[in-house]
């Protein structure tokens, strides 16, 4: 018994030093991978601060100088998953307070992020503070 609370203690700690490195790792602004199906059709930045608040700015177009919708809310890496919870938001439709997204996160490295979506997509990420 006291070897498997060994491993348990062991491997619990295992996980949440994973999660501290990838709470350091997402700070910045976020765009849509080279990877991702989406990429050169969605135009965006999220901004996770090291405050727990994060801002997400979808454009219009690929100049990304009119926003659509900017979001604000609050965001969270437990147990490996990204939690990001809707605060408010402005512009041309409005995103309900409260609602919740949970993604997996595959890979948080090097200014890359790979997670899997609420809707079971793989969604593809890397830091830039431009959209493009």
């Amino acid at each position: 018994m006291k070897i498997f609370m060994f491993f348990l203690v062991l491997f619990s700690s295992f996980g949440m030093c994973d999660d501290s490195i990838f709470q350091k790792e997402i700070i910045g602004s976020w765009i849509t991978g080279q990877q991702d199906e989406y990429f050169g059709a969605q135009w965006f930045i999220t901004e996770y601060k090291k405050d727990g608040t994060t801002i997400h700015r979808q454009f219009k177009d690929a100049s990304c100088e009119t926003t659509s919708i900017i979001i604000n809310g609050v965001w969270n890496i437990q147990d490996g998953q990204l939690t990001n919870i809707v605060l408010g938001s402005l512009g041309d439709f409005e995103i309900p307070s409260g609602i919740m997204l949970v993604d997996e996160i595959i890979k948080l490295a090097n200014g890359e992020m790979v997670i899997s979506t609420d809707t079971n997509r793989t969604a593809y990420r890397m830091k830039s503070d431009k959209c493009l």
